[in-house]
Parts: C-alpha cells; sequence; structure tokens
C-alpha cells in the first residue's frame, strides 16, 4: 500500500528548512524541451511548501499549489500571483480546461496514477503540457566511503514503497497524453554537513522514520554521528544531485 508520509507534524517546517532551492534549474528546462513560453493559468500538485510553486510564478500569470498536506500548505511560501489550495490530486476542485500547464515536482509516485491523470486531462486544456521532475542525491565528490554510507542509511531507514511513475522505463505514457522528453542531467550542490543532514530529513526515509515514532531528534543525531567520516576536517561538500525530468503534452482527442 502506497502511503505519502509528507503529512506528519512540523514537517513542513523541515522540509522549508532541508530542501534545496533547485527548482528554477529544473523549470528551465523543462521550457527549453517543450519550446514553450509563458502560460496564463498553471496549476502545481503536491506543490508542499510552495517552493515549485512560486518557480513556476515565473513562467506564468497565475499559479495554484494544490497538495494533501496542511503542514507544507502551512509554511507555504508567497509570491503575488500565487494561491494554495488543499485538495488530492486524484481529485481536483477545478472545471473542466482550467489550466495551460501542470508542474509535479517528487510527488507522482505518490499519487493513485490513473486517477490522477485522469484528473490532469479534465482540468488541463487541449495542448497544454504537463512538467514531471524529480531531484535525488547521487554520491559525494572525492569521497569514496559515501557508498557504504548510503548503503547503511537506508538499512537504518528504509525508503517507503512508492508507485512507479513516468518517465521511468517500467511506466506507461498515460491516456490522453503524448510523452515528449524524458531527461536527466546532473546538478551539483556544495553542501556543509549541517545543511546536508537538514535535506536528509526531508527525504521520505527519514520523514517516514519520523512518522512511524522514531522522535526526529534521534534521526537526526543519528545522521549528524555516520555522516561526521564524510566530512573529516572539511567544512563542505559537493553533494552530485540528479534530476530527471518528463514532459507530456494533453491530445486533443483521448485514443480509445
Amino acid at each position: 500500500m502506497i502511503e505519502n508520509p509528507f503529512a506528519a507534524d512540523e514537517v513542513g517546517t523541515v522540509y522549508a528548512r532541508g530542501r534545496p532551492y533547485h527548482h528554477p534549474r529544473s523549470l528551465a528546462r523543462i521550457r527549453s524541451a517543450l519550446g514553450v513560453g509563458r502560460v496564463e493559468r498553471a496549476l502545481d500538485v503536491a506543490c508542499g511548501t510552495g517552493m515549485s510553486s512560486v518557480a513556476l510564478a515565473e513562467h506564468a500569470g497565475t499559479v495554484i499549489g494544490l497538495d494533501v498536506s496542511p503542514e507544507m500548505l502551512g509554511v507555504a511560501r508567497r509570491a503575488s500571483n500565487v494561491a494554495y489550495m488543499l485538495a488530492y490530486a486524484e481529485r481536483m476542485p477545478f472545471p473542466p480546461a482550467t489550466f495551460d500547464a501542470v508542474t509535479c515536482c517528487s510527488g507522482v509516485h505518490w499519487f493513485d496514477q490513473e486517477p490522477f491523470f485522469a484528473e490532469l486531462r479534465r482540468v488541463l486544456r487541449p495542448g497544454a503540457w504537463v512538467g514531471l521532475y524529480d531531484h535525488y542525491f547521487m554520491k559525494m565528490q572525492g569521497v569514496h566511503g559515501f557508498g557504504d554510507w548510503v548503503r547503511e542509511l537506508f538499512a537504518q531507514y528504509p525508503l517507503p514503497p512508492r508507485n512507479t511513475q513516468v518517465g521511468d522505463p517500467r511506466a506507461e505514457t498515460p491516456n490522453g497524453f503524448e510523452l515528449v522528453t524524458n531527461e536527466f542531467f546532473e546538478d551539483p550542490i556544495a553542501m556543509t554537513q549541517e545543511v546536508f543532514v537538514d535535506y536528509q530529513l526531508t527525504v521520505s526515509h527519514c520523514v517516514a522514520a519520523v512518522e512511524r515514532g522514531t522522535p526526529r531528534a534521534e534521526v537526526r543525531a543519528w545522521l549528524l554521528a555516520s555522516t561526521a567520516p564524510l566530512y573529516d576536517g572539511v567544512e563542505t561538500r559537493t553533494v552530485e544531485f540528479m534530476g530527471s525530468i518528463t514532459t507530456l503534452r494533453v491530445l486533443a482527442e483521448v485514443p480509445s
């Protein structure tokens, strides 16, 4: 059973503090891949603390950020052309053909995907575009023990189950959409140990551990102790993140 852990107590504050603000770089790539300009009305699904919504607001006249977690929306970033709404991705409270574009960052794998894409098909106008993107750490430059640490991390705090998402080779293009591009790119970010630990506390394995009852302070203490050797004598390390982008267009007619 797939359960989204990002409604846990105080997770919004932790997420807002620990997540890198990579969204503008990913959105620039999405627009370039699609060859599109600004749009009038855009929707950001699984908007969380609004980092993705505020980034999208640079490319749209009006943005609605949608999320199921009050904890995340309670600390969402503000912008003059962004509004937020509490709702499920599979049941959106919008009339048909409302939006010109939709983005979703690091969220599709938590959804029941068939009804989600049916809802997208309903609320998007024909020809509208969809940008699905993700961002996750891969390795730490110049640190040979990083792989061993990652294995220890996921043994200590396993990743919760998630759905296969569009863009994965195992996934099919959803009905009513055309797959335009799949792209992966490197996104290196310099991080101190404190910043890297704060980031780990936002990843689903640590969020889920806290939701299951492990005190967040205990998780953070383990992360600080286990990452200390990675930062031995060094103030910052460059963490190599991998960005992924999948772009879709809405077909004028749904194939039978």
